[in-house]
């Protein structure tokens, strides 16, 4: 099917029924499904924030440490065959592409430029803030500081300001920062109508690192992520999100979409099954998804992210949106108080959790990495708790503001 451009008038469009809020094609509502599925509203859309906020709960249980807390079994401790940061990637450029219709060109370039900006700012300001703290204290912090392996301080603040270092954990931005720089373009030429150029050209990026060596295609930025073969996760995110209409209305045509659903769900239940008994009678798959060895998915994911684990990155995205669509009644009330407000405030509680592992680590009473279970469960929880916290304040004090 060919992907044509969302209308552009000044106004959003008017959804139709068939066309919920950023529905995929679900399938058809029963007796049982209306009373637990996502209600159509018309309204923000709740499931993506619910999802967000699931990815950036994981991402800060799993960077914090303390592995043996039962939270960590929730993470997926970066082990399982999608990572919290891979699902962010994604949630975030469907949720840029889902707000942008309806939007002129330079309506979109202008609000992400914007957002781009304070991304940066967050980016940079994490390294040199905590930087300062490193040079002039004796806190433990996350990672090395580099500045004395460059041509003095100043030498490391560039380095710094163009992204090409990072300090504290920093570094997990910077992909981030680089991808909505260059969904400025890819925006302003999916309003205009040629959303053709934007897929040419992320497949173009990722089939090149697919075929230049690793170490031709970095850049030189200091980004944890490899960036081209990571560029279908956002820009694939961004087409889906901007054009999800038409490709909803295309997936509800096909009529034996719901048995391709519960093919999906079956494969990913296998898929987790194998990956758990180590790949038994399966080897020669489990090197394909996870590395020679079949122990490092996310790192085989991070540097180089080979087609078999993208499409099964995808499978499993595809999973969780029928989750918290078919779920999202017991979702919302029984983790929606905690994952709803850390999902709507995106970018607040991604860097305030770079912040609070310091803090919290430096407590003169910070534990040894070989306490119990639910001593570790404890810390885990009491570091949650702080970015909740803040995140609560925050928007205290902008609902205060207005």
């Amino acid at each position: 099917m060919a992907i044509v451009a969302a209308p552009t008038p000044s106004s959003a469009p008017v959804v139709e029924p068939s066309e919920r809020s950023g529905d995929l094609g679900m399938p058809e509502r029963g007796a049982l499904v209306d009373r637990w599925r996502y209600p159509d509203d018309g309204g923000r859309d709740r499931r993506l924030d619910l999802l967000r906020g699931y990815a950036l709960a994981a991402m800060a249980i799993n960077h914090f440490g303390l592995s043996q807390s039962y939270l960590h079994e929730a993470s997926g401790r970066s082990g399982f065959l999608i990572s919290a940061a891979e699902a962010f990637l994604f949630i975030s450029g469907f949720t840029l592409g889902f707000i942008t219709i309806g939007r002129t060109p330079e309506q979109a370039t202008t609000r992400l430029a914007a957002r781009t900006w304070t991304v940066y700012l967050a980016t940079v300001g994490i390294s040199l803030g905590l930087g300062l703290v490193a040079l002039t204290t004796h806190f433990q912090l996350w990672g090395e500081l580099e500045a004395g392996s460059f041509a003095g301080v100043w030498a490391w603040i560039g380095q710094v300001r163009v992204l090409r270092t990072a300090f504290n954990g920093a570094d997990i931005l910077i992909a981030y920062v680089l991808y909505l720089a260059v969904a400025i373009g890819a925006l302003r030429l999916m309003t205009a109508g040629r959303t053709w150029v934007v897929v040419a050209a992320t497949v173009g990026a990722y089939t090149l690192s697919q075929l230049a060596p690793t170490e031709s295609v970095t850049f030189g930025f200091a980004s944890f992520r490899a960036l081209l073969p990571n560029t279908p996760l956002f820009f694939g995110g961004l087409v889906i999100g901007y054009h999800r209409h038409r490709i909803a209305a295309a997936w509800n045509a096909v009529p034996f979409r719901r048995a391709l659903d519960g093919v999906i769900v079956a494969v990913g239940i296998g898929l987790a099954w194998l990956h758990s008994d180590d790949w038994a009678g399966w080897e020669w798959l489990g090197e394909r998804v996870a590395g020679p060895e079949r122990t490092e998915p996310l790192g085989l994911r991070e540097v180089e992210m080979p087609v078999v684990p993208l499409l099964i990155v995808f499978l499993y995205l595809r999973i969780a949106w029928l989750i918290a669509d078919l779920l999202w009644r017991p979702l919302r009330r029984s983790l929606g108080w905690f994952l709803l407000p850390l999902g709507a405030a995106s970018l607040f509680p991604f860097t305030m959790r770079l912040v609070a592992v310091p803090i919290e680590s430096n407590l003169p009473w910070w534990p040894d990495d070989d306490i119990g279970r639910w001593a570790a469960t404890g810390w885990v929880v009491l570091y949650l708790a702080v970015i909740y916290g803040a995140v609560l304040c925050r928007r205290r004090v902008l609902d205060w503001l207005r």
